[in-house]
């Protein structure tokens, strides 16, 4: 049959069996689902019938939405890399959105153009680790749910601190990526403030039926003004670092918090000063940095910092001396 036949043929399929998906195109013109996209997309170019895409099937629309974007390949290359990046995969609360979205928007543009921009994505790469979880899905979808509907949860949380599982009681305001994970911003009844929950220590999330309204003044960009970079609910502390002359440039070629100022030295060193909501989460960068960086501020980030140092020295000291006793018993 030839090709314009088949194209009919597939206008008098859709329009019959409005929803129709891909893979059942495919199976009634017993071609492959790419030359089914191909065709999707030559059916508004070359026969003037334009295809919309909606609750994951095909119908023809009447007329062209002309409020419709035509997208460049690398305006394509761009939205794919963002919604196939990790914190939209496995994990996350926003993975079936970003799925039918990707899809929505892989099915609207043209084939050439969709060529091009995988063409493309061979010479890019956007990596964002976020480390695979156990959370159950269901328990993802039960707190996405609750945020956009405000409604209250039970919740079953692992501790960090203790590692043991406990009940909380939250109203859940947003979901936020930060770093390398996805965590849950809920008023706690147990702490009666806003806490940060990583959404992989949930073990259970429950409904209440009950419903809240969040507070007018709470804004997620004001809970973590100060962050360093995921953990916020700190008390706001002003820190000072040295950081010496081999590392000065590396310091100052990037802006890494938003109230930071670099102060240059005459001896190529630079102090790199900050306002930042607790001190623990910015003493594991400065250890980063071993011996070209030295906290001079405050005096409690110098306390912490040596007795992290001092522990993982009492560590390597203890593994050297077992290792030298069992050289001796084995000669």
């Amino acid at each position: 049959m030839a090709k314009s036949s088949l194209l009919i043929k597939m206008i008098d399929i859709i329009r019959s069996r409005p929803g129709i998906t891909v893979p059942e195109l495919a199976s009634i013109t017993e071609r492959s689902e790419r030359t089914v996209y191909r065709w999707l997309s030559e059916l508004s170019t070359e026969l003037n019938t334009p295809t919309c895409f909606m609750d994951g099937g095909y119908c023809l629309t009447e007329v062209s939405d002309p409020k419709a974007v035509d997208l460049s390949p690398e305006e394509v290359l761009a939205i794919r890399m963002g919604l196939k990046s990790s914190p939209f995969g496995e994990g996350s609360p926003l993975q079936t959105h970003a799925d039918s979205a990707w899809l929505k928007i892989r099915n609207a543009v043209s084939w050439q153009k969709l060529s091009a921009s995988k063409d493309m994505a061979q010479n890019h790469l956007m990596d964002v680790k976020m480390p695979k979880s156990n959370v159950d899905p269901e328990i993802v979808e039960t707190i996405e749910a609750s945020v956009n509907g405000r409604k209250r949860l039970r919740v079953l949380y692992r501790s960090q601190k203790s590692n043991e599982v406990k009940t909380y009681v939250v109203d859940p305001y947003a979901v936020v990526f930060k770093r390398h994970s996805w965590y849950l911003l809920a008023f706690s009844f147990d702490h009666q403030k806003v806490i940060q929950m990583k959404l992989a220590r949930f073990q259970g999330a429950f409904d209440t039926g009950l419903t809240f309204e969040p507070p007018v003044n709470f804004s997620v960009e004001n809970y973590f003004r100060l962050s360093w970079e995921a953990w916020a609910g700190g008390e706001p502390t002003t820190v000072q670092v040295r950081f010496s002359p081999r590392v000065a440039a590396m310091i100052m070629e990037s802006k890494r918090h938003p109230t930071q100022v670099v102060h240059s030295q005459s001896d190529g060193s630079v102090i790199f000063e900050a306002e930042v909501a607790g001190i623990e989460e910015i003493a594991i960068w400065i250890l980063g940095y071993g011996k070209e960086a030295e906290a001079l501020e405050p005096e409690s980030l110098r306390d912490y910092i040596i007795e992290q140092i001092k522990g993982a020295a009492a560590n390597y000291q203890e593994a050297e001396m077992q290792a030298q006793g069992l050289a001796c018993a084995t000669t």
